[in-house]
């Protein structure tokens, strides 16, 4: 009985180390992120070099979870990756597409209590991007039709498209809308 009480302990534990969590100061490390970002100077094929790491790494900024991390490549994800990570990992649950007013409902109220929930887009030719949804409230979309999540989105190549705080539409187009997908952390 004892072991069973220690061992009930220690999972407790392990679990409360590998929780998510809001960081308190998100906003002001997210907007300095953004503003590193835009200073972002393109390479030969137009990437901003130096730059992806932040977009993976806002999720560690804002909801102190790093799992956009890979520890076998030493580095930040890309989309592509990302994207598969999110269907293979168990930590991580589809919510649904952008489309469904219901889906973007429940986005925005899990980032309101503190959970890491992205919106992922990728066409057939594995082309995507990532946006992070924020703690914050649901803002009519014109373009979409739609009540869309706050969100900060950081682009590549292009960084100075790049927002903290804005509504979901202003990441993807209203054509993009059956490609884009919920994920949100479990736990």
């Amino acid at each position: 009985m004892k072991t069973f009480a220690t061992l009930a302990l220690l999972l407790t534990l392990l679990s409360a180390l590998s929780a998510q969590s809001l960081n308190p100061n998100w906003k002001k490390e997210l907007n300095t992120s953004l503003e590193e970002f835009k200073g972002c100077a393109p390479n030969n094929t137009g990437t901003p070099t130096n730059c992806t790491k932040l977009q993976g790494e806002t999720l560690n900024t804002v909801y102190k979870v790093n799992d956009f991390f890979s520890q076998k490549a030493g580095r930040y994800m890309t989309v592509s990756e990302i994207a598969g990570f999110l269907k293979k990992n168990g930590s991580w649950t589809a919510l649904g597409p952008a489309y469904l007013q219901e889906t973007l409902t429940q986005a925005q109220q899990a980032a309101n209590e503190n959970k890491a929930v992205v919106a992922i887009y990728q066409n057939a030719s594995a082309v995507g991007h990532v946006a992070l949804v924020l703690p914050g409230d649901l803002e009519p979309s014109g373009s979409w039709g739609l009540n869309v999540p706050n969100t900060a989105s950081f682009f590549l190549p292009e960084p100075g498209r790049s927002f903290v705080a804005k509504g979901l539409s202003f990441a993807f187009t209203k054509i993009m809308l059956k490609d884009i997908t919920f994920y949100v952390r479990k736990y």
